[in-house]
């Protein structure tokens, strides 16, 4: 299941140039352009643009994004938008396409979605995370190509390459001139991996379906406390429903770092399932809620696995010493795996 890997980093996201702006001019009539402010993003070029008082956001995605994965992007943003989910739509071209192309890559304008706020405090994410069970509930039965299921880059390492792909990441590690952080970070990574793999191995095959892939922080926009956008489907794809919740969990857990383990941030993640329950029609089964754990500590591995695909040095060991404390309490949760299903199961 081992997909094709991708260079990750700034090399290959796109950079401003003149054919951008002439592009946006004639084909989309959107003129001063080039006063564009850069919005961030990992993976995308993003630009705030503004022209006869509105504001747009322009995207200009990676080299390896096709157009049958676009085109299943926005299918599935308005797939969403139509049950209920807020999802920007993209502005037409004059002659009616909803992308063009500029120097090999796809590029996509949407309406700028005005917010006060991200997902990122406990009230918000217990207020969010419902949405993200009414999410995969409505892509339950979307079907889209094989680009659109297969994200070429993404925060999430499917379970039955979790061993292998670790292994890359701590190759890479052991090729440095590493130092005995990075030496020891990798024989953790590794004991994690060999915990995970052992683990999901005595639970049931999961059924999988599409799902959003990045739901979290500044993905998902508040506007005086009602959700009004989620954004970012670059890595949507088809994995299990745990992963993508989980995903959501690791995030928490990772930016709320002081308390990572204790019963009390236990008891805090668990009301954030339990509100994604509420969310969808199919509540998470016990099958599903014991994967929840091994799938947080899972996702850590992720990351280790990406340090071999970032595009210089610099950027990887930058990863890893990012990850040295994710994989520690990962690696923690594994060795008690038995308290945080407890924690996590439903109620008798």
């Amino acid at each position: 299941m081992t997909k094709p890997m991708v260079s990750r980093g700034p090399a290959s996201r796109a950079e401003l140039s003149p054919r951008l702006f002439d592009a946006l001019r004639d084909q989309y009539g959107l003129r001063n352009s080039e006063d564009a402010t850069d919005l961030g993003g990992s993976s995308n070029l993003n630009l705030l643009i503004s022209h006869n008082l509105q504001r747009y956001v322009v995207r200009v995605y990676r080299p390896w994004v096709t157009v049958a994965r676009l085109s299943d992007i926005q299918q599935v943003r308005k797939h969403l938008a139509y049950g209920g989910v807020p999802c920007a739509q993209p502005l037409l071209t004059q002659s009616g396409a909803s992308w063009i192309v500029i120097d090999e890559r796809l590029v996509e304008v949407e309406p700028y979605v005005e917010h006060d706020a991200n997902m990122d405090t406990w009230p918000r994410l217990e207020a969010g995370i419902p949405l993200l069970g009414r999410i995969h509930k409505l892509l339950r039965t979307v079907r889209v190509s094989e680009d659109g299921c297969n994200a070429p880059a993404a925060n999430a390492v499917d379970p039955h390459d979790v061993l292998t792909m670790t292994l890359r990441g701590i190759e890479c590690i052991r090729l440095w001139d590493a130092s005995p952080v990075e030496i020891a970070l990798a024989t953790e990574a590794e004991t994690l991996a060999q915990l995970v793999n052992q683990a999901q191995s005595r639970i049931e095959e999961l059924p999988r379906q599409l799902v959003h892939g990045d739901y979290w922080d500044n993905n998902v926009f508040f506007q005086e406390g009602r959700i009004v956008q989620v954004a970012d489907f670059d890595f949507m794809g088809e994995r299990t429903r745990v992963e993508d919740l989980a995903l959501t969990l690791y995030y928490t857990n990772s930016t709320f770092s002081d308390d990572p383990v204790s019963d009390k941030r236990i008891q805090m993640l668990r009301t954030l399932v339990d509100a994604y329950d509420t969310g969808t029609d199919e509540r998470l089964t016990e099958a599903e809620r014991a994967m929840l754990p091994i799938a947080l500590a899972r996702t850590s591995l992720a990351f280790i696995a990406m340090i071999a695909d970032i595009d210089s040095e610099v950027g990887a060991r930058s990863m890893a010493a990012k990850m040295v404390g994710d994989v520690a309490w990962s690696l923690i949760i594994m060795r008690d795996l038995e308290r945080w299903q407890t924690g996590f199961a439903n109620p008798q």
